[in-house]
């Protein structure tokens, strides 16, 4: 894959003690915990750099806040790691470590080496992964998914007073409630939040390896039968699927319709150029308008519960902190159906596609053959509607009720004026908040004219610059030595990292001045048209119908837009990637994990995109 051209090739990325932060980073040390620091004692640095570090740019494309380090680091390394060693014992694989510097997560996966060990794991592995597989449509339906709704519906229940009272009420001494509660139940409802917050992260990889262990096993079974079958043709047997993550886009486009079909007052105001608010405002004024509202309303849970940036930066929140995502994509469907286009996916055709590429590939196969291909495909089909729901579910639904519990804890913090905004909360790990909490409780506890301390606002302020200067730098791809082969199927399938990958980041591959790139086949067709580069969820109402997507990697929030684009290239992601799967879903040509797509296209840009063979062309330059 052709990757970003580097004049000075070298052989080995630097070491962590060798990598210069950008002016302004000084002390972002302090923001998170040594445990996910480099080089913090003699023997871990021998450890590390015995391993190759890569920057995972699909969950920290920028410097993640203290807080989030708890769901995108921190519960990473603990939860998949315990998935994949102490729950399933996957045999070649004992866990994930990470480390940050300047807010930027690189990962190393960490393999099982002993083989008297693999051995004693493999005989684990088969016994538990069996069972789930066998069962995996009611262990989801009737303990997965209610099990994450109950964590949910616990933390919107998690009681954070606006503020302290002036004076303790009346009842703590008529009942003998030992001075005023609150004080302490708020550190307790606080603590409650992140043990439900990282229990959430453990139903997350509850089953995820095993989803993606079972498209792997489909993905050999499919190479072994077919040597040279591409990885487009295995994906396009895996179509059609009815996820929950696709549903926020088909409800989107049930109330394009319904909006449409009441008349031409709704779509005239939710196609204006008025805020949320005043959208809103205009509908309640007709019978029509609260109509649709009702429906718009029944939406918001769980459908709107999307967060941006792939849920693990808070600041970025989610749809429902301004509403300006879905009625962005309300307008483009409403404009849509005006202009007579169809905008609803439609899952039959997607799934007869596929029956008919299934038929053909198993018309080459004898019967036994036949056995071991049907077997591999019904077990993928089965399970891999999970590789978009557990997304939903967790980072999206979930993440969504957490960011808004974190608000009100914020809200307390500014209403006593120890913080400027709620969110800045999410400036302080998850272990410092309490502090932040028992300090607010502390000077509540001296009555009306106590000193509020400055230094929280203070210590915000820095980190926020700390983070601003990190957000300027682009970080080393990799640290370390370069390992001969990358072999573990989870970074190549998610991160679209390979061992072409990591030599074209250390020198030059690609001809110089050459308008070709190449990636990941992800979705197959051809397709020209205009660049669109969006590097961030907050450009996607500049997308225009029928141009060519190119990001470093989509998140689920972008989804709706999907409807309208011709093709998508990104520069990270694999087969299996989030933009690989909806685009072949969508039946949009697609190209992942060419490395440096957004830094070699800009928009406007006239390309070629390539499906089936992985290839994009740049036809014609933007003026």
């Amino acid at each position: 894959m052709s990757e970003e051209v580097n004049p000075n090739p070298v052989d080995r990325f630097p070491w962590p003690e060798e990598i210069e932060v950008p002016e302004g980073c000084e002390g972002w040390e302090e923001m998170y915990p040594r445990y996910f620091r480099f080089g913090e004692s003699a023997e871990r640095t021998e450890l590390e750099k015995d391993r190759f570090w890569f920057w995972d740019q699909k969950d920290s494309p920028k410097p993640l806040r203290p807080w989030d380090i708890t769901l995108c680091v921190e519960s990473i390394a603990m939860q998949l790691s315990q998935a994949q060693s102490r729950v399933y014992a996957v045999p070649p694989a004992m866990g994930i470590d990470l480390r940050i510097i300047a807010g930027y997560s690189y990962a190393s996966p960490v393999p099982c080496q002993d083989p008297e060990l693999l051995e004693e794991r493999k005989s684990v592995f088969s016994d538990r992964s069996e069972y789930v597989y066998e069962n995996f449509e009611e262990l989801y339906e009737d303990k997965w998914l209610p099990a994450v709704k109950e964590i949910g519906e616990e933390i919107r229940e998690l009681d954070v007073p606006e503020r302290f009272p002036e004076y303790a009420p009346e009842e703590v001494i008529s009942e003998s409630k030992g001075l005023y509660p609150g004080a302490v139940d708020v550190q307790s409802e606080y603590n409650r939040l992140q043990e439900l917050t990282l229990r959430g992260w453990q139903r997350h990889f509850e089953y995820l390896n095993l989803v993606y262990l079972a498209y792997l096993s489909f993905k050999e079974t499919c190479d072994e039968l077919f040597p040279d079958i591409s990885d487009n043709a295995i994906g396009e047997m895996v179509t059609g699927l009815e996820t929950d993550l696709f549903l926020a886009d088909k409800v989107l486009n049930d109330l394009a319709h319904q909006a449409v079909e009441l008349g031409d007052e709704v779509p005239e105001i939710l196609t204006s150029e008025e805020t949320p608010d005043e959208k809103m405002g205009r509908l309640e004024e007709t019978e029509a308008g609260r109509e649709f509202l009702e429906a718009f309303e029944d939406a918001k849970d769980p459908w709107f519960h999307i967060t941006v940036s792939r849920g693990y930066h808070s600041a970025d929140g989610s749809w429902l902190d301004t509403l300006e995502q879905p009625f962005d994509h309300l307008y483009e469907k409403i404009t849509a159906l005006q202009d007579g286009e169809t905008i609803r996916r439609d899952i039959e055709a997607l799934q007869a596609e596929r029956q008919e590429v299934v038929n053909e590939y198993r018309s080459y196969l004898s019967e036994d053959e036949r056995t071991q291909f049907d077997q591999a495909h019904q077990l993928v089909l089965k399970v891999y509607n999970h590789a978009e729901d557990h997304q939903f579910w967790i980072e999206n639904w979930l993440h969504t009720i957490i960011f808004e519990k974190l608000d009100e804890f914020g809200e307390l913090l500014v209403n006593h004026e120890v913080l400027d905004d709620p969110r800045d909360i999410t400036l302080f790990g998850r272990n410092e908040i309490p502090e932040l909490l028992a300090d607010l409780a502390r000077v509540w506890s001296q009555g009306k004219g106590a000193q509020v301390p400055t230094y929280w606002q203070e210590e915000a302020n820095e980190r926020k610059s700390i983070l601003t200067a990190a957000e300027e730098w682009s970080p080393p791809p990799a640290i370390g030595d370069p390992p001969e082969q990358v072999t573990d199927p989870m970074v190549i399938m998610l991160w679209g990292i390979t061992t072409e990958t990591v030599q074209n980041w250390l020198g030059p591959t690609q001809e110089e001045g050459s308008n070709e790139m190449t990636g990941f086949a992800s979705s197959s067709g051809t397709v020209e048209g205009k660049a669109r580069v969006v590097t961030s969820g907050s450009d996607l109402n500049e997308v225009e119908r029928d141009e060519i997507l190119v990001s470093p990697l989509t998140n689920p929030d972008w989804t709706p837009v999907f409807s309208k684009v011709a093709g998508a290239v990104t520069d990270n992601g694999g087969a299996t990637s989030h933009t690989a799967i909806v685009c072949r879903e969508y039946g949009l040509p697609a190209v992942t994990g060419t490395g440096t797509a957004t830094s070699r296209l800009q928009t406007g840009d006239h390309i070629r995109v390539n499906g089936n063979k992985g290839e994009v062309e740049i036809l014609e330059k933007a003026d």
